[in-house]
């Protein structure tokens, strides 16, 4: 029998149940997805030489069992599960069950892992992440109400939405002492913080963002990070075709708070904002250029969070 030193771990994960399948040992578990459940696995999982442990990115439904597994050391992967939907194509398997899917999440960990970069989240990037997220919530709703103060569906009903604003906005000015809280209290976020601060474009609640969604910055290489965050470019190219080069996938929440930025940014960087006019007077649509902009910006983030500098822009 093969002597078997590493072992490949595929997680496929539910809201009440995850499918554990060990890889090459063939061997196979369910548990609930709770911390219990998890913490008493974490034990089985002991006996083994693990050298990744991988699951899909489903929304949250993961975060427990990442969360639990970081602390205890594991390698943990979360991949998109566009990859591994992919993978399981190619391998010509037609079927789809959830022990299925956690055993081709091993394979996939076990053959993909060399090009694999190890997310560098901690308990303070969830903390800020789930703070963002419920500001963003509030803020629709806020919005929302504003649009129905304009025009009340009768007056006895202005009282209400002006209290429901005011109860909203105070909570929205909560949560950002408590993003600033933590913010100030972690050291190196700190430190960053004033680095992403010093580009003119981003403030306090958007470097806030980008470090908690993107903890790669300042740890990876700039093509890697602008392919993370989705703003880098791909060729669109077959035989004599030449297309046009096009943006895929990528984080959407970073992305969207980067655009924000690039339009602060062709108003106030003042290179930024000559390089868009470059850009628009050679007949750019708007999108190519404001996509560019973002590429440039944080290529910029990344490059100083990397040498510790601050933007002289």
């Amino acid at each position: 029998m093969k002597n078997i030193t590493e072992v490949y771990v595929g997680v496929d994960v539910s809201k009440s149940n995850l499918d554990i399948y060990i890889h090459p040992l063939e061997k196979l578990f369910k548990i609930p997805n709770t911390k219990s459940g998890i913490k008493a696995f974490t034990k089985e999982l002991s006996k083994y030489n693990v050298a990744k442990v991988a699951c899909e990115a489903t929304g949250g439904y993961e975060s427990l069992f990442a969360n639990i597994l970081r602390k205890k050391s594991y390698n943990i992967w979360i991949i998109d599960p566009r990859r591994v939907r992919g993978f399981i194509i190619a391998t010509g398997c037609k079927c789809k069950t959830d022990k299925i899917d956690a055993q081709k999440i091993a394979e996939f960990a076990y053959k993909n892992s060399q090009g694999y970069t190890p997310i560098l989240k901690n308990e303070i990037h969830e903390q800020l992440q789930a703070l963002i997220n419920r500001k963003k919530d509030l803020t629709i709703f806020l919005a929302a109400e504003k649009t129905r103060l304009k025009h009340p569906s009768h007056a006895l009903s202005l009282v209400s939405i002006k209290k429901l604003i005011k109860t909203l906005g105070n909570e929205i000015k909560t949560i950002d002492g408590q993003i600033e809280g933590l913010v100030k209290n972690d050291k190196e976020l700190h430190e960053k913080t004033i680095i992403l601060e010093s580009i003119p474009g981003i403030g306090k609640s958007s470097a806030a963002l980008l470090l908690s969604f993107v903890p790669e910055l300042g740890y990876l290489s700039n093509a890697k990070i602008s392919a993370l965050i989705g703003v880098c470019p791909y060729a669109n190219e077959s035989g004599k075709h030449k297309g046009k080069r096009y943006i895929r996938g990528g984080r959407a929440i970073p992305r969207r708070m980067l655009y924000m930025c690039a339009l602060a940014a062709i108003k106030f960087n003042v290179p930024l904002k000559e390089f868009y006019d470059r850009l628009r007077t050679a007949n750019k649509p708007f999108k190519v250029a404001i996509t560019a902009i973002m590429h440039k910006l944080i290529i910029i983030v990344n490059s100083l969070l990397k040498k510790g500098e601050l933007c002289k822009a």
